[in-house]
């Protein structure tokens, strides 16, 4: 089976070697040939020539089998026969004897529907099966099977098949049914299965209905809904070249045709898919089936766009697919969601303002001078000798040199650190404060703010309000005025020697010097500790006593 060679290889083996295990756990999402290998397992087991790896498909068994009516195979629904009574109608048939073949194979499709009660019953037959007998558990849901019953089969996972593989089968079933279908048909067939063998071949199934044994790519549009590749194509562009007009246009020519806006979704995010995967790997798409245009105008395509900006507009349409599967109003979503993959500006999320950024970059580049346009600068002419014999020729006067400005002559100086742009880092050197682990320093300073920078004294005046003078006295120890100038030198790239001030009104108390004050008196610092915490001195007069209804003298300071 397509896709699925792992688990043939595993299954081919036990038949070859005889070692064909007894219970079978087939896992895998809807269409993906759980069924259909239990079914070549079966034949493999009876054929006349059997166990084989190439049944002949021309006996007893192998007919009956292929059309569903071997008394050996039983097939059985686990969604419409789950109860304790279907299982125990299964567990008596089970000691039978196969009719025409040498085994009994028991296929059991969506297995985990099966109540709890019924696997039960279940358990003990499938621990001990009768000889020459196979069960083949089927199921999209592993985790509703219960362990007890996994734990007793050998579970293979089939992997979802890509349009690639898809198209394959396609291709192959159309030629022995002798159906003419052109590739770009095959494309959008294998695009609109989603992953299922199952549907593809029953859209294949429905177009032969529709229009005999020629399929095109426009019956495959007027079928399924799909879009063209030529609007697929024109909502990229418009993507890439940041147009918003183009994008709704694309979207008025979608609600024009007719076609599905979910599936023109699905459809414009394989494309987008393609393209990146175009440029990661700097290959185009191999398979003619699945291309929307040829290599060429895909690969331009591609090298229009950004990485960023590819990724931004895929987030974009998936998030809008997830939008209208909840029932959103499928054309106004779709419209917004292309609107926001071509014009970052009008989205505010991160990703966003990182595109425009990559988009503002990408126009200075290109509009910058390179080095090699500017004129190279023209060496002296070198002063000739004079010729012998000859009367020397008067010197010529030297170039009078303009005096250099003092301005120029200096160096260039570093941008200017303004107290708007400090006080608009403040937050992120608070941050870098607490990074430093000093969590004690960046809780004092939690209130402070700065109010005046000087660069060249290399100062940064930081002010605390009139209720901080407490965390004010913290921050100016030896070892926190450090830290914060550490800090200010992470974040601003200048180290700034601190200075803290008390604000009150329009005054300010400065205290320039990293010199650690005079120690205080236990009255200075009882004040201090009022002012902080906006204190209130309660005092209590010795002489007076409680009074009858309990009250005590007390007088606030």
């Amino acid at each position: 089976m397509v896709g699925q060679e792992h688990i043939v290889r595993t299954l081919s083996n036990a038949i070859e070697r005889d070692r064909v295990h007894h219970a079978y756990l087939f896992v895998g999402s809807r269409g993906t040939g759980k069924t259909s290998l239990a079914k070549i397992l079966a034949r493999s087991l009876n054929c006349i020539n059997g166990p084989t790896l190439e049944p002949c498909g021309e006996c007893e068994s192998c007919t009956s089998i292929a059309a569903g009516t071997s008394l050996d195979v039983i097939e059985m629904d686990a969604a419409s026969n789950r109860s304790v009574d279907d299982i125990r109608e299964l567990r008596d048939r089970v000691g039978f004897v196969p009719a025409v073949g040498k085994w009994k194979v028991y296929i059991l499709d969506e297995a985990h529907m099966l109540t709890r009660e019924a696997w039960n019953a279940f358990l003990k037959t499938l621990e001990e099966p009768p000889p020459s007998t196979v069960f083949v558990l089927a199921t999209t849901e592993a985790h509703k099977v219960m362990p007890t019953i996994v734990d007793r089969c050998q579970r293979f996972d089939f992997q979802r098949p890509a349009p690639e593989q898809i198209a394959e089968v396609v291709r192959r079933v159309a030629r022995s049914e002798q159906i003419e279908i052109d590739d770009g048909a095959i494309g959008a067939v294998a695009r609109a299965a989603t992953g299922s063998f199952r549907d593809a071949l029953g859209t294949l199934d429905q177009l032969v209905a529709y229009c005999g044994k020629r399929v095109e790519t426009d019956d495959v549009l007027a079928v399924l809904g799909v879009a063209d590749s030529t609007l697929i194509l024109a909502a990229a562009d418009a993507i890439a070249a940041g147009d918003g007009r183009a994008t709704l246009k694309a979207s008025e020519g979608l609600a024009r045709s007719g076609r599905d806006v979910a599936q023109f979704g699905r459809d414009l995010l394989a494309h987008l898919r393609q393209l990146l995967i175009m440029r990661a790997a700097g290959e185009p798409i191999t398979h003619d089936a699945l291309r929307a245009a040829e290599p060429e105008r895909m690969d331009a395509q591609a090298q229009t766009f950004t990485d960023l900006g590819l990724m931004r507009a895929i987030d974009a349409i998936a998030a809008a697919l997830t939008a209208i599967r909840e029932g959103d109003e499928p054309r106004m979503t779709m419209e917004l969601a292309l609107l926001r993959a071509a014009r970052p500006q009008i989205d505010p999320s991160r990703e966003a303002f990182a595109q425009r950024l990559e988009r503002l970059e990408a126009a200075m580049a290109k509009d910058a001078p390179t080095a090699s346009s500017a004129p190279l600068p023209q060496a002296p002419d070198a002063p000739q000798e004079p010729e012998a014999g000859a009367e020397a020729a008067t010197p010529p006067p030297e170039p009078k040199t303009a005096p250099v400005p003092e301005a120029e002559a200096r160096p260039a100086a570093k941008e200017p650190i303004d107290l708007e742009k400090l006080v608009g880092l403040w937050p992120a050197v608070m941050d870098q404060v607490r990074a430093q682990g000093s969590e004690l320093l960046s809780s004092a300073l939690s209130a402070a703010r700065p109010i005046a920078v000087d660069v060249e004294q290399a100062v940064i005046q930081v002010g605390f309000p009139v209720g901080a003078r407490f965390n004010k006295r913290k921050a100016e120890a030896a070892d926190a005025r450090n830290r914060l100038a550490e800090a200010v030198k992470t974040i601003v790239g200048e180290r700034l020697k601190p200075v803290y001030v008390v604000l009150e009104g329009d005054e300010a108390e400065t205290t320039a010097t990293s010199e650690p004050e005079a120690e205080l008196t236990p009255e200075q610092i009882f004040e201090e500790f009022k002012s902080a915490f906006d204190g209130v001195e309660l005092e209590t007069d010795a002489g007076s006593s409680q009074d009858s209804e309990g009250k005590t003298g007390e007088a606030a300071a």
